[in-house]
């Protein structure tokens, strides 16, 4: 299981990308979904790898009770031991904003999928865009 975080220079951290891919010694890698996502300046982005966990929280008719995937642990303790992130970046300075309103829908997103996350300084920084 794989989770991409927008962290906000507060530590707030909204979730806007996941996959979970079954993995074995001969299927060692696979794809993240596809996203439309911009970090604000100041932002950071962190990457959490990992197993499916049970997640608590408000119903959500779009996702069910507290979250996206029902786990079933095999009860095996699983082990990173080398990890590569690709991520096909865009630079927004070019983008041209689409016509309507913000979405309805992603207060209520942000607000199921922010949290404080664990963990240490940034690793590695991107540089802003230049506009």
């Amino acid at each position: 299981m794989v989770r991409l975080y927008d962290v906000a220079p507060d530590g707030a951290a909204a979730m806007f990308d996941e996959q979970v891919s079954l993995l074995s010694p001969v299927q060692t890698s696979f794809d993240l979904k596809s996203t439309d996502w911009t970090l604000a300046a100041g932002h950071s982005l962190a990457v959490e790898i990992g197993t499916v966990q049970p997640e608590s929280g408000p119903v959500d008719p779009a996702f069910g009770p507290g979250g996206d995937w029902i786990a079933t642990p095999s009860g095996r303790t699983i082990e990173v031991t080398d990890a590569e992130l690709a991520l096909a970046l865009d630079n927004p300075a070019d983008d041209t904003p689409t016509a309507g309103a913000r979405s309805p829908y992603l207060d209520v997103y942000l607000a199921q999928r922010t949290k404080t996350l664990p963990g240490g300084p940034a690793t590695f920084t991107v540089p802003a865009a230049n506009r």
